[in-house]
């Protein structure tokens, strides 16, 4: 007979709608009358697809609700001020306001004897996204290795960075495994390429992805032409004609990184940026 799966602690989770739906179902599988009624008496809501529809992403809880379900769940001190701030995380608006809410939620690991694997590197992986710096020095040290000279890694680096910024991108990297020492004590990548398919990746990369634009339109005045290319279409099209090209798109993404692959003369790196966005029409029925 299997042994029920140990609920993981609420610190293991960059989306509370998830720490939920695990929750929901693990006591689904211990107890089939555990319903979606009895969730929702438990945690104090009337309505019992309320909390179906937080968990599908469709409700955000209220800054009311957030300590009545942590209450419900019955959070200790420590797991209800990480499960407020992780709300305040998911729910933020703003790249602002999500930082704000992460470092509450580090505030909040600070004073919990901690240390599951998962969990560190999972919020490593958010702080990764945090700032693009962070991963032009990881191509960085993988054009040219590290031996420890912040200083020169960080002229490397444009726009201009601080050798301190250098050495807190280096330590993070280490963390999230995606550098290492080798045998000489020089640094080296962990991996050739990394992906962005999971959910730590995605809640951050909205942020990553406002700095890269903003650094894109700045490179304007900064970067004379040959070191910066920026062109842009202003299309008139459907639904159907917008998949198309989010598909051909997907599918050129993978060709340029081949071919960044095969380059085996590389001696810079380059961000590109796709964005493809409406600017007017129809609303949404």
């Amino acid at each position: 007979m299997n042994e029920p799966q140990k609920q993981k602690k609420v610190f293991e989770y960059l989306d509370y709608r998830e720490f939920l739906r695990d929750y929901y179902n693990q006591k689904k599988a211990a107890n089939a009358a555990f319903s979606l009624r009895v969730f929702s008496d438990k945690i104090g809501f009337k309505a019992k697809d309320f909390i179906s529809r937080v968990m599908n992403g469709e409700k955000n809880l209220s800054q009311q609700s957030i300590p009545k379900v942590a209450s419900g769940l019955r959070l200790g001190k420590h797991e209800t001020e990480f499960f407020i701030a992780l709300v305040e995380f998911n729910q933020a608006e703003t790249t602002e306001d999500r930082n704000t809410a992460f470092e509450k939620m580090q505030a909040a690991l600070k004073v919990v004897r901690f240390a599951e694997k998962q969990h560190l590197l999972g919020h490593a992986q958010y702080m990764i996204y945090s700032h693009p710096r962070h991963l032009f020095i990881r191509s960085l040290i993988g054009m040219f290795g590290f031996d420890g000279d912040y200083g020169a890694l960080a002229k490397l680096v444009n726009p201009k960075i601080t050798p301190e910024e250098a050495k807190q991108s280096v330590k993070l990297l280490e963390e999230c495994q995606l550098i290492k020492k080798d045998e000489n004590g020089k640094y080296i990548l962990t991996e050739s390429a990394i992906t962005t398919g999971d959910r730590t990746s995605k809640l951050a990369l909205r942020g990553y992805h406002q700095n890269c634009l903003k650094m894109g339109a700045d490179s304007i005045d900064r970067d004379p032409p040959g070191k910066r290319h920026i062109s842009g279409l202003t299309l008139g099209i459907s639904q159907e004609g917008y998949e198309r090209i989010v598909e051909r798109i997907n599918a050129f993404r993978k060709e340029i990184a081949l071919i960044a692959e095969e380059d085996e003369g590389s001696d810079k790196v380059f961000q590109m940026e796709f964005a493809l966005f409406q600017v007017g029409g129809k609303s949404e029925k």
